[in-house]
């Protein structure tokens, strides 16, 4: 069993009149890398541990400087608030945290700005996720 331990990301919440900074609030934002074929992403990419999101979605720019042709993979369309509908692409791809790497799938789209991870694909990947007031923590 191993247990990765990850600090929330604060994002400070500004009046939108004034652009004083009213109050900071903690987001479980984590450091992921991903594969494709042998390529991994150069950088970390920040994406939000979200329990209301079905799968992993990713904006298209992930893929595509991974030479993912993203239009080529099976297409989905996505529920988000309300009524709002995008559509992405599934992708095979490696996952990498730290010491822990796993095969899943990432659904890439060009309607959303913030890497999501997901129930399918990511939360089914772990035993245990436990969310604390300004850290997640992640047991496989």
């Amino acid at each position: 069993m191993s247990i990765i331990v990850y600090p929330y990301l604060f994002h400070p919440k500004q009046d939108p009149k004034s652009g004083k900074i009213t109050k900071q609030i903690f987001y479980p934002f984590i450091p992921v890398r991903i594969s494709y074929c042998h390529q991994i992403f150069p950088n970390p990419i920040n994406a939000l541990i979200d329990s209301g999101s079905e799968r992993n979605l990713f904006p298209a720019f992930f893929a595509e400087r991974l030479n993912i042709k993203v239009k080529k993979g099976q297409i989905q369309s996505t529920r988000g608030i309300g009524t709002i509908v995008v559509n992405a692409y599934t992708h095979n791809v490696k996952c990498l945290l730290q010491t822990i790497s796993f095969d899943t799938q990432i659904d890439f789209s060009y309607e959303i700005s913030v890497p999501l991870l997901g129930r399918d694909g990511f939360f089914n990947k772990f035993k245990k996720i436990i969310f604390e007031e300004k850290c997640v923590k992640l047991e496989r």
